[in-house]
C-alpha cells in the first residue's frame, strides 16, 4: 500500500515513485532533493559516439549520454516538469577542472556523488556510466576518450566512451515541494528510531531476565 506525500518529507535513504518510476532520495540540498533512479535505463549504449564531431568525448555536458538522459526525462511530464537545473562538478579523476561546474537539468552521479551516497544506493541489473573523465587532453600522456562505470556489483572502474555496454541512470534535483508516492508499510525500525532511555531500559529488562543467581 503506498501513499502520497511532498518529496521534502522522504527521508534519506526512502525510494518514492513519480511517474511510475523509483528513485532513492540521496539528499536535501541546493533548493531540492536529489535523488537517483533505483535502476538504470533498460537500454545500455554510449557515452559518446566515435564519430562525434568534439574533442571532449568524454565531457558530459553535451555527450550521447547526457542527451539520453534528457530525452527519457522528456518522455516522463511529471518528473521533467519537478527537475531543477543545478551544477554538477565534473572534475577528472586525476583533478583536471577543464570541464567546469556546469549548471544541467539531465544529468547521472559523478564518482564523488556515488562514493558519498554509496550507503544508499541500490545495485542494478546492468552496469551504467558515472559523468566523470578518467582524464581530459591537457592531462599528463593521456586523452579524452575514457569515463568511469559502475558495474552491477557496485565495483568502478574506467571504460572506452565509445563502449556501448553500460545503460544511462538518471540523477536529478527535484523540488522538494512535489508530490510522491512512497510505500505505507510500517517499516522495520532502527537502533535510530529508539531513544537512549528506551535502549538503556531494554538492555536493563534483558539483563534481568538472563540474571541467574544460582
Amino acid at each position: 500500500m503506498s501513499k502520497t506525500i511532498e518529496l521534502c518529507k522522504v527521508r534519506q535513504g526512502e525510494f518514492f515513485t513519480i511517474d511510475g518510476v523509483e528513485f532513492v532520495k540521496l539528499d536535501e540540498k541546493m533548493g531540492g532533493a536529489f535523488a537517483v533512479t533505483t535502476d538504470t535505463l533498460p537500454d545500455t549504449g554510449p557515452f559518446e559516439h566515435e564519430d562525434a564531431e568534439r574533442n571532449d568525448h568524454n565531457n558530459f555536458v553535451g555527450s550521447r549520454l547526457m542527451a539520453d538522459i534528457l530525452e527519457w526525462a522528456n518522455n516522463h511530464p511529471s518528473i521533467k516538469d519537478a527537475i531543477l537545473e543545478r551544477p554538477i562538478d565534473l572534475t577528472s579523476m586525476d583533478g583536471m577542472t577543464d570541464y567546469g561546474m556546469p549548471c544541467v537539468k539531465a544529468r547521472t552521479l559523478t564518482i564523488d556523488e556515488f562514493r558519498k551516497y554509496r550507503c544508499y544506493i541500490p545495485l542494478t541489473s546492468k552496469p551504467w556510466w558515472t559523468a566523470t573523465p578518467w582524464c581530459t587532453d591537457n592531462s599528463p600522456y593521456s586523452g579524452a576518450y575514457y569515463a568511469y562505470r559502475i558495474y552491477t556489483d557496485g565495483s568502478v572502474y574506467y571504460s572506452y566512451v565509445c563502449y556501448e555496454f553500460f545503460a544511462p541512470r538518471p540523477a536529478f534535483y527535484l523540488k522538494s515541494s512535489i508530490l510522491v508516492s512512497i510505500n505505507d508499510g510500517a517499516p522495520d525500525k532502527g537502533i535510530r528510531d529508539f531513544s537512549d532511555t528506551d535502549l538503556i531500559d531494554e538492555l536493563y529488562r534483558r539483563r534481568r531476565e538472563s540474571y541467574d543467581p544460582d
